[in-house]
């Protein structure tokens, strides 16, 4: 094992410990599923990212390419697909908040709102194109 790999397998099990208990102290302050699910998300990513690397020293390179394909999956299956649910479910409500101007904090974000939602689509769009690539690697 090199000096990366071990310093990824600390960080998999710090996680592995992390991730319990921040979710359990979410469920307890009574935050929402859909919060939870959103703010812990990253460290659940990070915790499979640091396990392929683990693996990445152990396996080899087809089981690594099978391994790749396989995460790839099951992250957007349960990490995007989610996301994108709970994004599209809170949509029409924001929408009703939006048209409000009273729901703003400043003024002159109201007045702007149409062109933070477009960079905010352009982002979106990006964040798609670069999952479309990884699929391309991956898959290719």
């Amino acid at each position: 094992m090199t000096g990366n790999t071990t310093f990824f397998l600390i960080g998999a099990f710090l996680l592995l410990f992390l991730l319990p208990f921040f979710v359990l102290r979410d469920m307890k302050n009574g935050k929402k599923p859909a919060d939870i699910f959103t703010s812990n998300i990253m460290l659940f990513v990070l915790f499979l990212v640091s396990v392929g690397e683990v693996l990445r020293s152990i396996l080899s390179s087809e089981a690594m390419v099978h391994f790749n394909q396989t995460l790839f999956l099951f992250i957007i299956i349960f990490v995007v697909s989610p996301l994108l649910f709970i994004l599209f479910y809170h949509l029409r409500s924001d929408m009703k908040k939006w048209r409000n101007p009273e729901e703003y904090k400043y003024y002159w974000v109201y007045k702007f709102r149409y062109i933070f939602i477009t960079v905010l689509a352009i982002v979106f769009a990006g964040a798609l194109y670069r999952f479309y690539l990884i699929y391309e690697i991956v898959f290719g």
